[in-house]
């Protein structure tokens, strides 16, 4: 039996390489068939039965022959080569069983041969019933023994494919893990610096125009508007830099006392209701709404007021801003700008509306469920207070 277990290691190197360079894959090939050896030297030597040593050498040559072949073009025997691979896998397994039957133990390892080649070449039930036909004609030959090494081999080897499929498979996802991960990261940053430049380049503009209104007839404030628009620039980069590194957060609080500037420098009344403070998490997001909200009430309502109500309501954080102004077109509804807020709310777990309001004006509301704690459920139904 020492031949059988000689050939199954040759085909260790065979499995391996079976999808290498051409040169690696000879040498796979060159490697299991240097098992053949051990039955061409019983062949060499006499000691073959049962038939004439050029009956036997033919036949061997035939299984060499038919086994370099089939090995190569493996990777395509289930696809376009299906027909000449089921002809030589036919042909390889009819010369092993026969050769078998001829000349005895000798020629038993080609049993072994074909179970590995089956293994690696059918699909798994497929090869799994072939190893089964394979390990029943060893046993019909020449009794358990080569059948336990045709099943042993033969199972193995199916277990390795399927192994190496798995790992491609894994290889395959996360490569589309990475894919999606680097979509995604591009889409945050471009959301990101959509929002603060968006929202700033409205600032500096506003800003721009009051310095102009300023310059002849009030210096003193023309050069405070210009100070303005310096710090916005200057806050620009930081949380430009902040958006590409990840690194960016709004504070719900700085985002409304900003929002309250900027509307007032546009000559837009505010009045801002509040509760207490939320969640990291959560202010982070309602900021970005309060954000993106001013900067639309800035650049779409021509609006004379504006109110913004921060509230709890049954586990939920809820931004509600309102004006009385024209709202934005249908085109700028549709805007990057909200979409990306739509896009963050969503992945907070909460929802947004924007659209006209009843009786005039443009309404935006934000939720965000806030994370269950005893002190917030103690205090959910808190009425607005005053900011």
């Amino acid at each position: 039996m020492n031949e059988t277990r000689h050939t199954a290691h040759g085909y260790w190197f065979a499995l391996f390489g079976a999808h290498s360079d051409p040169w690696g894959r000879m040498l796979c090939v060159g490697t299991a068939l240097a098992f053949l050896a051990f039955p061409i030297s019983d062949l060499v030597s006499g000691r073959v039965s049962g038939g004439s040593d050029a009956v036997a050498a033919a036949g061997l040559a035939a299984f060499a022959a038919t086994f370099v072949r089939l090995f190569w073009i493996l990777p395509a025997i289930t696809g376009e080569r299906r027909i000449e691979g089921a002809a030589l896998l036919a042909v390889l397994a009819a010369l092993a069983v026969g050769l078998s039957i001829a000349f005895g133990e000798s020629f038993l390892g080609l049993l072994v041969y074909l179970s590995v080649v089956l293994a690696l070449a059918l699909p798994t039930a497929a090869a799994l019933g072939g190893i089964a036909a394979t390990a029943a004609a060893a046993v019909a030959i020449d009794g358990p023994d080569v059948a336990v090494e045709v099943v042993t081999f033969g199972l193995i080897l199916v277990g390795v494919r399927r192994l190496m499929d798995l790992v491609r498979e894994l290889e395959t996802a996360r490569a589309q893990v990475a894919e999606l991960a680097a979509s995604e990261e591009r889409l945050r940053i471009s959301r990101d610096l959509h929002d603060l430049l968006g929202h700033n380049l409205s600032v500096i503009a506003l800003k721009s125009q009051l310095a102009r209104r300023f310059l002849g007839r009030d210096p003193a404030a023309a050069e405070n508007e210009v100070r303005d628009i310096e710090s916005v620039a200057r806050t620009s980069l930081q949380e430009a830099r902040a958006a590409v590194l990840g690194l960016r957060t709004a504070s719900l609080a700085s985002e409304l006392d900003r929002a309250r500037e900027v509307l007032a420098a546009a000559g837009i009344a505010t009045e801002i209701r509040g509760t207490r403070p939320l969640p990291a998490g959560v202010e982070t997001v309602l900021g970005f709404a309060a954000r993106e909200g001013a900067t639309n009430v800035i650049r779409h309502s021509h609006a004379q007021r504006c109110e913004i109500a921060v509230r709890e309501v049954d586990g939920v954080a809820e931004l509600d801003m309102r004006d009385d102004g024209e709202g934005p077109s249908a085109d700028a509804n549709r805007g990057s700008g909200l979409r990306g807020l739509a896009e963050r709310l969503a992945e907070a777990g909460g929802t947004f509306d924007a659209g006209r309001a009843p009786g005039g004006g443009f309404r935006l509301v934000a939720r965000v469920p806030l994370s269950p704690t005893p002190h917030d459920e103690a205090e959910h139904g808190t009425e607005p207070v005053e900011a």
